[in-house]
Protein backbone atom coordinates (compact mmCIF):
# COMPACT_ATOMS: atom_id res chain seq x y z
CA UNK A 1 0.00 0.00 0.00
CA UNK A 2 2.80 2.40 0.88
CA UNK A 3 4.46 1.69 -2.48
CA UNK A 4 1.14 2.29 -4.28
CA UNK A 5 0.65 5.58 -2.43
CA UNK A 6 4.18 6.61 -3.31
CA UNK A 7 3.58 5.86 -7.01
CA UNK A 8 0.32 7.84 -6.96
CA UNK A 9 2.00 10.81 -5.30
CA UNK A 10 4.94 10.50 -7.62
CA UNK A 11 2.63 10.62 -10.64
CA UNK A 12 0.87 13.73 -9.27
CA UNK A 13 4.19 15.44 -8.67
CA UNK A 14 5.36 14.50 -12.17
CA UNK A 15 2.17 15.84 -13.81
CA UNK A 16 2.34 19.05 -11.75
CA UNK A 17 5.99 19.52 -12.65
CA UNK A 18 5.28 18.87 -16.35
CA UNK A 19 2.42 21.42 -16.25
CA UNK A 20 4.68 24.00 -14.65
CA UNK A 21 7.35 23.38 -17.27
CA UNK A 22 4.78 23.78 -20.08
CA UNK A 23 3.43 26.95 -18.48
CA UNK A 24 6.98 28.27 -18.12
CA UNK A 25 7.71 27.46 -21.77
CA UNK A 26 4.50 29.21 -22.88
CA UNK A 27 5.31 32.23 -20.72
CA UNK A 28 8.82 32.41 -22.14
CA UNK A 29 7.45 32.10 -25.68
CA UNK A 30 4.95 34.91 -25.06
CA UNK A 31 7.62 37.11 -23.50
CA UNK A 32 9.83 36.45 -26.51
CA UNK A 33 7.04 37.48 -28.90
CA UNK A 34 6.32 40.65 -26.91
CA UNK A 35 10.00 41.55 -26.93
CA UNK A 36 10.21 40.95 -30.70
CA UNK A 37 7.28 43.30 -31.24
CA UNK A 38 8.87 46.01 -29.08
CA UNK A 39 12.20 45.50 -30.86
CA UNK A 40 10.53 45.84 -34.27
CA UNK A 41 8.79 49.01 -33.04
CA UNK A 42 11.79 50.69 -31.42
CA UNK A 43 12.23 53.32 -34.17
CA UNK A 44 8.71 54.59 -33.52
CA UNK A 45 8.29 53.62 -29.88
CA UNK A 46 11.60 53.67 -27.97
CA UNK A 47 10.69 51.91 -24.74
CA UNK A 48 12.01 50.18 -21.67
CA UNK A 49 10.25 47.02 -20.44
CA UNK A 50 10.41 46.18 -16.73
CA UNK A 51 9.14 42.77 -15.57
CA UNK A 52 7.65 41.80 -12.20
CA UNK A 53 10.96 40.26 -11.11
CA UNK A 54 12.95 43.43 -11.84
CA UNK A 55 14.33 42.26 -15.20
CA UNK A 56 14.83 45.23 -17.54
CA UNK A 57 14.83 45.09 -21.35
CA UNK A 58 15.70 48.12 -23.46
CA UNK A 59 14.22 48.81 -26.91
CA UNK A 60 15.36 52.32 -27.66
CA UNK A 61 18.33 52.39 -30.12
CA UNK A 62 20.49 54.08 -27.47
CA UNK A 63 17.90 56.85 -27.19
CA UNK A 64 16.20 57.83 -24.00
CA UNK A 65 13.02 55.72 -23.86
CA UNK A 66 9.79 57.61 -24.52
CA UNK A 67 8.09 55.35 -21.99
CA UNK A 68 8.74 52.71 -19.38
CA UNK A 69 6.35 49.75 -19.48
CA UNK A 70 5.93 48.00 -16.14
CA UNK A 71 4.44 44.50 -16.23
CA UNK A 72 3.70 43.65 -12.60
CA UNK A 73 2.26 40.15 -12.97
CA UNK A 74 3.05 37.19 -15.30
CA UNK A 75 -0.68 36.89 -16.09
CA UNK A 76 -0.45 40.21 -17.95
CA UNK A 77 1.72 38.49 -20.59
CA UNK A 78 -0.90 35.79 -21.17
CA UNK A 79 -3.67 38.41 -21.36
CA UNK A 80 -1.75 40.49 -23.89
CA UNK A 81 -1.12 37.48 -26.11
CA UNK A 82 -4.73 36.26 -25.89
CA UNK A 83 -6.11 39.63 -26.97
CA UNK A 84 -3.98 42.73 -27.13
CA UNK A 85 -6.78 45.33 -26.84
CA UNK A 86 -8.74 43.83 -23.94
CA UNK A 87 -5.64 42.35 -22.31
CA UNK A 88 -3.85 45.68 -22.35
CA UNK A 89 -6.93 47.66 -21.34
CA UNK A 90 -8.04 45.52 -18.41
CA UNK A 91 -4.58 45.25 -16.92
CA UNK A 92 -3.95 48.98 -17.38
CA UNK A 93 -7.25 49.74 -15.63
CA UNK A 94 -6.30 47.52 -12.69
CA UNK A 95 -2.76 48.87 -12.41
CA UNK A 96 -1.09 45.56 -13.27
CA UNK A 97 0.37 47.23 -16.35
CA UNK A 98 1.79 50.72 -15.86
CA UNK A 99 3.06 53.20 -18.41
CA UNK A 100 5.49 55.82 -17.18
CA UNK A 101 6.00 58.50 -19.80
CA UNK A 102 4.28 58.97 -23.16
CA UNK A 103 1.18 56.74 -23.17
CA UNK A 104 0.19 57.75 -26.70
CA UNK A 105 3.63 56.75 -27.97
CA UNK A 106 3.15 53.26 -26.53
CA UNK A 107 -0.37 53.02 -27.96
CA UNK A 108 1.05 53.67 -31.43
CA UNK A 109 2.19 50.06 -31.38
CA UNK A 110 -1.40 49.03 -32.15
CA UNK A 111 -1.12 50.66 -35.59
CA UNK A 112 2.24 49.05 -36.49
CA UNK A 113 2.54 45.96 -38.75
CA UNK A 114 4.37 43.97 -36.06
CA UNK A 115 1.20 43.80 -33.98
CA UNK A 116 -0.50 41.60 -36.58
CA UNK A 117 1.43 38.70 -35.07
CA UNK A 118 -1.01 38.71 -32.15
CA UNK A 119 -4.33 37.06 -32.95
CA UNK A 120 -7.22 36.56 -30.49
CA UNK A 121 -7.58 33.00 -29.22
CA UNK A 122 -10.72 31.02 -30.25
CA UNK A 123 -11.97 31.42 -26.67
CA UNK A 124 -11.67 35.21 -26.81
CA UNK A 125 -13.27 35.34 -30.27
CA UNK A 126 -16.24 33.34 -28.98
CA UNK A 127 -16.59 35.67 -25.99
CA UNK A 128 -16.55 38.73 -28.30
CA UNK A 129 -19.30 37.26 -30.48
CA UNK A 130 -21.45 36.57 -27.40
CA UNK A 131 -20.80 40.10 -26.08
CA UNK A 132 -21.82 41.68 -29.40
CA UNK A 133 -24.99 39.59 -29.61
CA UNK A 134 -25.93 40.66 -26.08
CA UNK A 135 -25.55 44.35 -26.93
CA UNK A 136 -27.35 44.52 -30.29
CA UNK A 137 -29.33 47.76 -30.41
CA UNK A 138 -32.93 46.69 -30.06
CA UNK A 139 -35.02 49.52 -28.56
CA UNK A 140 -34.73 47.96 -25.12
CA UNK A 141 -31.00 47.20 -25.34
CA UNK A 142 -30.15 50.53 -27.02
CA UNK A 143 -31.34 52.39 -23.91
CA UNK A 144 -29.12 50.21 -21.71
CA UNK A 145 -26.15 50.75 -24.02
CA UNK A 146 -26.63 54.53 -24.04
CA UNK A 147 -27.11 54.69 -20.27
CA UNK A 148 -23.84 52.79 -19.80
CA UNK A 149 -22.01 55.79 -21.25
CA UNK A 150 -24.28 58.83 -21.08
CA UNK A 151 -25.86 57.85 -17.77
CA UNK A 152 -22.73 59.21 -16.11
CA UNK A 153 -23.27 62.46 -14.23
CA UNK A 154 -23.33 65.61 -16.36
CA UNK A 155 -20.79 67.06 -13.93
CA UNK A 156 -18.32 64.43 -15.12
CA UNK A 157 -18.62 65.55 -18.74
CA UNK A 158 -18.23 69.18 -17.69
CA UNK A 159 -14.75 68.29 -16.45
CA UNK A 160 -13.37 67.85 -19.98
CA UNK A 161 -15.89 69.01 -22.62
CA UNK A 162 -16.44 72.61 -23.74
CA UNK A 163 -19.12 74.87 -22.25
CA UNK A 164 -21.81 73.61 -24.69
CA UNK A 165 -21.09 69.98 -23.68
CA UNK A 166 -20.45 69.09 -27.30
CA UNK A 167 -19.16 65.51 -27.36
CA UNK A 168 -18.01 65.20 -30.97
CA UNK A 169 -15.24 66.39 -33.28
CA UNK A 170 -14.59 70.13 -33.36
CA UNK A 171 -13.48 72.14 -36.39
CA UNK A 172 -10.28 74.13 -35.87
CA UNK A 173 -10.71 76.77 -38.58
CA UNK A 174 -7.68 78.61 -37.19
CA UNK A 175 -5.55 75.57 -36.45
CA UNK A 176 -3.01 77.09 -34.09
CA UNK A 177 -5.20 79.53 -32.18
CA UNK A 178 -8.78 78.21 -31.88
CA UNK A 179 -9.85 77.12 -28.40
CA UNK A 180 -12.00 74.03 -27.90
CA UNK A 181 -15.04 76.29 -27.46
CA UNK A 182 -14.29 78.06 -30.74
CA UNK A 183 -13.72 74.74 -32.53
CA UNK A 184 -17.11 73.39 -31.46
CA UNK A 185 -18.85 76.61 -32.46
CA UNK A 186 -17.00 76.45 -35.80
CA UNK A 187 -18.23 72.90 -36.31
CA UNK A 188 -21.85 73.95 -35.85
CA UNK A 189 -21.33 76.90 -38.21
CA UNK A 190 -19.77 74.59 -40.80
CA UNK A 191 -22.75 72.23 -40.65
CA UNK A 192 -25.26 75.09 -40.88
CA UNK A 193 -23.48 76.36 -43.98
CA UNK A 194 -23.28 72.91 -45.57
CA UNK A 195 -27.00 72.17 -45.17
CA UNK A 196 -27.94 75.73 -46.15
CA UNK A 197 -29.98 76.37 -43.02
CA UNK A 198 -32.41 79.29 -43.27
CA UNK A 199 -35.44 80.81 -41.57
CA UNK A 200 -38.50 78.57 -41.72
CA UNK A 201 -36.58 75.29 -41.93
CA UNK A 202 -37.84 72.25 -40.05
CA UNK A 203 -34.82 70.44 -38.59
CA UNK A 204 -34.47 67.03 -36.96
CA UNK A 205 -31.32 66.18 -34.99
CA UNK A 206 -31.01 62.45 -34.27
CA UNK A 207 -28.83 61.73 -31.26
CA UNK A 208 -28.69 65.40 -30.28
CA UNK A 209 -26.72 64.95 -27.04
CA UNK A 210 -26.97 67.98 -24.78
CA UNK A 211 -28.65 70.01 -27.54
CA UNK A 212 -25.64 72.05 -28.67
CA UNK A 213 -26.38 72.13 -32.40
CA UNK A 214 -30.09 72.96 -32.15
CA UNK A 215 -29.38 75.70 -29.62
CA UNK A 216 -26.72 77.21 -31.89
CA UNK A 217 -29.03 76.96 -34.92
CA UNK A 218 -32.04 78.44 -33.10
CA UNK A 219 -29.97 81.41 -31.97
CA UNK A 220 -29.07 82.10 -35.59
CA UNK A 221 -32.31 81.34 -37.45
CA UNK A 222 -36.08 81.21 -36.98
CA UNK A 223 -36.43 77.43 -37.24
CA UNK A 224 -38.56 74.60 -35.90
CA UNK A 225 -36.26 71.97 -34.45
CA UNK A 226 -36.68 68.57 -32.82
CA UNK A 227 -33.84 66.64 -31.23
CA UNK A 228 -33.90 63.17 -29.74
CA UNK A 229 -31.72 61.20 -27.35
CA UNK A 230 -32.48 58.30 -25.03
CA UNK A 231 -30.31 59.69 -22.24
CA UNK A 232 -32.51 61.32 -19.59
CA UNK A 233 -29.50 63.25 -18.26
CA UNK A 234 -29.00 64.85 -21.65
CA UNK A 235 -32.69 65.61 -22.18
CA UNK A 236 -33.14 67.27 -18.79
CA UNK A 237 -29.99 69.35 -19.17
CA UNK A 238 -30.76 70.40 -22.77
CA UNK A 239 -34.36 71.41 -22.12
CA UNK A 240 -33.39 73.39 -19.02
CA UNK A 241 -30.77 75.26 -21.06
CA UNK A 242 -33.27 75.87 -23.89
CA UNK A 243 -35.74 77.33 -21.40
CA UNK A 244 -33.11 79.61 -19.86
CA UNK A 245 -32.23 80.91 -23.33
CA UNK A 246 -35.89 81.48 -24.23
CA UNK A 247 -35.77 79.12 -27.20
CA UNK A 248 -38.54 76.69 -26.17
CA UNK A 249 -40.90 77.96 -28.92
CA UNK A 250 -38.32 77.10 -31.57
CA UNK A 251 -36.74 73.82 -30.47
CA UNK A 252 -37.43 70.87 -28.19
CA UNK A 253 -35.47 67.81 -27.10
CA UNK A 254 -37.31 64.49 -26.73
CA UNK A 255 -36.29 61.50 -24.63
CA UNK A 256 -37.08 59.15 -27.46
CA UNK A 257 -35.53 56.45 -29.63
CA UNK A 258 -35.04 57.71 -33.20
CA UNK A 259 -37.25 54.86 -34.42
CA UNK A 260 -40.21 56.47 -32.66
CA UNK A 261 -39.79 60.02 -34.00
CA UNK A 262 -42.64 61.34 -36.16
CA UNK A 263 -43.09 64.40 -38.36
CA UNK A 264 -41.72 65.72 -41.64
CA UNK A 265 -38.54 67.75 -41.97
CA UNK A 266 -36.60 69.45 -44.72
CA UNK A 267 -33.25 69.48 -42.89
CA UNK A 268 -31.51 66.67 -40.99
CA UNK A 269 -28.34 66.38 -38.90
CA UNK A 270 -26.82 63.62 -36.83
CA UNK A 271 -23.55 64.56 -35.17
CA UNK A 272 -21.56 61.80 -33.50
CA UNK A 273 -24.58 59.56 -32.90
CA UNK A 274 -24.59 57.15 -35.84
CA UNK A 275 -21.74 55.23 -34.17
CA UNK A 276 -24.37 54.00 -31.65
CA UNK A 277 -26.82 52.68 -34.26
CA UNK A 278 -24.95 49.41 -34.75
CA UNK A 279 -24.17 47.48 -37.90
CA UNK A 280 -27.34 45.38 -37.78
CA UNK A 281 -29.64 48.39 -37.48
CA UNK A 282 -28.12 50.57 -40.22
CA UNK A 283 -30.91 49.72 -42.74
CA UNK A 284 -33.52 50.60 -40.09
CA UNK A 285 -31.84 53.97 -39.49
CA UNK A 286 -31.84 55.01 -43.14
CA UNK A 287 -35.36 53.77 -43.81
CA UNK A 288 -36.51 55.89 -40.86
CA UNK A 289 -34.72 58.93 -42.31
CA UNK A 290 -36.44 58.33 -45.61
CA UNK A 291 -39.83 58.51 -43.85
CA UNK A 292 -38.96 61.64 -41.87
CA UNK A 293 -37.55 63.72 -44.74
CA UNK A 294 -39.38 65.71 -47.40
CA UNK A 295 -38.47 65.27 -51.05
CA UNK A 296 -35.36 67.36 -51.80
CA UNK A 297 -34.56 67.56 -48.07
CA UNK A 298 -30.88 68.05 -47.25
CA UNK A 299 -29.05 66.27 -44.47
CA UNK A 300 -25.60 65.91 -42.95
CA UNK A 301 -24.30 62.78 -41.27
CA UNK A 302 -21.24 63.41 -39.08
CA UNK A 303 -19.75 60.11 -37.91
CA UNK A 304 -16.56 58.31 -36.99
CA UNK A 305 -15.78 55.56 -39.48
CA UNK A 306 -13.10 53.40 -41.01
CA UNK A 307 -11.47 53.30 -44.43
CA UNK A 308 -12.65 49.72 -44.91
CA UNK A 309 -15.19 47.50 -43.12
CA UNK A 310 -13.69 46.20 -39.89
CA UNK A 311 -14.71 45.31 -36.37
CA UNK A 312 -14.72 48.07 -33.77
CA UNK A 313 -12.05 47.83 -31.07
CA UNK A 314 -13.04 45.15 -28.57
CA UNK A 315 -11.98 47.07 -25.45
CA UNK A 316 -14.03 50.08 -26.54
CA UNK A 317 -17.19 48.08 -27.22
CA UNK A 318 -16.87 46.16 -23.95
CA UNK A 319 -16.12 49.05 -21.58
CA UNK A 320 -16.96 52.35 -23.30
CA UNK A 321 -19.55 52.03 -26.10
CA UNK A 322 -21.43 48.72 -25.92
CA UNK A 323 -23.37 48.11 -29.11
CA UNK A 324 -21.25 50.58 -31.08
CA UNK A 325 -19.99 50.11 -34.62
CA UNK A 326 -17.78 52.37 -36.75
CA UNK A 327 -18.82 52.04 -40.41
CA UNK A 328 -16.69 52.33 -43.51
CA UNK A 329 -17.49 55.01 -46.07
CA UNK A 330 -18.53 52.37 -48.59
CA UNK A 331 -21.04 50.90 -46.12
CA UNK A 332 -22.58 54.32 -45.51
CA UNK A 333 -22.86 55.13 -49.22
CA UNK A 334 -24.42 51.72 -49.90
CA UNK A 335 -27.13 52.29 -47.26
CA UNK A 336 -27.82 55.78 -48.63
CA UNK A 337 -28.12 54.49 -52.17
CA UNK A 338 -30.72 51.89 -51.13
CA UNK A 339 -33.13 54.66 -50.00
CA UNK A 340 -32.23 56.85 -53.00
CA UNK A 341 -30.31 59.49 -51.09
CA UNK A 342 -27.84 61.39 -53.26
CA UNK A 343 -24.37 62.24 -51.95
CA UNK A 344 -23.60 65.93 -52.44
CA UNK A 345 -20.27 66.23 -50.62
CA UNK A 346 -17.94 64.17 -48.39
CA UNK A 347 -15.27 65.66 -46.12
CA UNK A 348 -12.90 63.85 -43.78
CA UNK A 349 -12.05 65.85 -40.64
CA UNK A 350 -9.73 63.21 -39.19
CA UNK A 351 -6.98 65.61 -37.94
CA UNK A 352 -9.61 67.76 -36.23
CA UNK A 353 -10.82 64.86 -34.09
CA UNK A 354 -7.29 64.05 -32.95
CA UNK A 355 -6.88 67.69 -31.89
CA UNK A 356 -10.31 67.68 -30.20
CA UNK A 357 -9.37 64.58 -28.23
CA UNK A 358 -6.06 66.06 -27.15
CA UNK A 359 -7.97 69.09 -25.83
CA UNK A 360 -10.27 66.76 -23.89
CA UNK A 361 -7.29 64.83 -22.52
CA UNK A 362 -5.63 68.05 -21.31
CA UNK A 363 -8.81 69.08 -19.45
CA UNK A 364 -9.35 65.55 -18.14
CA UNK A 365 -5.83 65.55 -16.69
CA UNK A 366 -6.38 68.90 -15.00
CA UNK A 367 -9.47 67.47 -13.30
CA UNK A 368 -8.18 63.94 -12.74
CA UNK A 369 -8.51 64.07 -8.95
CA UNK A 370 -12.14 65.13 -9.28
CA UNK A 371 -12.82 62.20 -11.62
CA UNK A 372 -11.20 59.83 -9.12
CA UNK A 373 -13.34 61.26 -6.32
CA UNK A 374 -16.47 60.71 -8.41
CA UNK A 375 -15.82 57.24 -9.85
CA UNK A 376 -12.60 55.79 -8.46
CA UNK A 377 -9.14 54.99 -9.79
CA UNK A 378 -10.04 52.09 -12.10
CA UNK A 379 -12.72 54.11 -13.91
CA UNK A 380 -10.33 57.08 -14.24
CA UNK A 381 -7.60 54.92 -15.74
CA UNK A 382 -10.12 53.32 -18.11
CA UNK A 383 -11.29 56.68 -19.43
CA UNK A 384 -7.77 58.07 -19.69
CA UNK A 385 -6.80 55.05 -21.77
CA UNK A 386 -9.92 55.36 -23.94
CA UNK A 387 -9.34 59.05 -24.72
CA UNK A 388 -5.65 58.55 -25.52
CA UNK A 389 -6.34 55.42 -27.56
CA UNK A 390 -8.92 57.30 -29.61
CA UNK A 391 -6.49 60.15 -30.26
CA UNK A 392 -3.82 57.70 -31.43
CA UNK A 393 -6.33 55.94 -33.70
CA UNK A 394 -7.12 59.21 -35.46
CA UNK A 395 -3.45 60.18 -35.74
CA UNK A 396 -1.92 56.86 -36.78
CA UNK A 397 -4.68 54.26 -37.03
CA UNK A 398 -7.66 53.74 -39.30
CA UNK A 399 -10.21 56.04 -37.61
CA UNK A 400 -11.73 58.68 -39.89
CA UNK A 401 -14.30 61.43 -39.28
CA UNK A 402 -16.76 61.69 -42.15
CA UNK A 403 -19.16 64.53 -42.84
CA UNK A 404 -21.50 63.34 -45.59
CA UNK A 405 -23.84 65.92 -47.11
CA UNK A 406 -26.74 64.31 -48.95
CA UNK A 407 -30.18 65.00 -50.36
CA UNK A 408 -33.36 62.94 -50.55
CA UNK A 409 -33.64 62.58 -54.29
CA UNK A 410 -31.64 64.51 -56.83
CA UNK A 411 -31.59 68.22 -55.97
CA UNK A 412 -32.85 70.56 -58.68
CA UNK A 413 -30.01 72.03 -60.70
CA UNK A 414 -30.75 75.56 -59.48
CA UNK A 415 -30.45 74.52 -55.82
CA UNK A 416 -27.32 72.41 -56.14
CA UNK A 417 -24.17 73.90 -54.51
CA UNK A 418 -21.90 75.09 -57.32
CA UNK A 419 -18.57 74.86 -55.50
CA UNK A 420 -17.32 74.12 -52.00
CA UNK A 421 -16.03 77.66 -51.59
CA UNK A 422 -19.63 78.82 -51.08
CA UNK A 423 -19.48 77.24 -47.63
CA UNK A 424 -16.66 79.50 -46.50
CA UNK A 425 -17.70 82.82 -48.06
CA UNK A 426 -18.07 85.71 -45.58
CA UNK A 427 -16.89 83.55 -42.70
CA UNK A 428 -14.45 85.62 -40.68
Amino acid sequence: MKELDYLKNSDKLFRKDRGLKMARKTLDDFKGLLEKILDASKDTVPAQLIYWDGTVKNFSLDKKPAAKIYIKDPQVIYDLMEHLSIGFGENYMKGKLEIEGDLQRVLRIQALPAINKIKPSPKILAELVVERLKTLNSKKQAKKNIEHHYGLDNEFYKLFLDESLTYSCGYFKNWNTDTLEQAQSNKYELIIRKIGLKDGDRVVDIGCGWGGFLIYAAQRFDIEGVGCTISKNQVDYANERIKKLGLEKKIKILCEDYRNITGKFNKFVSIGAYEHVGKNYAPVFFKKLDKLLDDNAVGLLHTIGHNKPMETDAFTTKYIFPGGYLPSLEELIRHMRRVEFYVVDVENLRPHYAKTLDNWIERFNKNRKKVEEMYGDEFTRMWYLYLNGASVSFKYGDDQLYQILFSKGQLPYEEYPKYRGQIYENWN
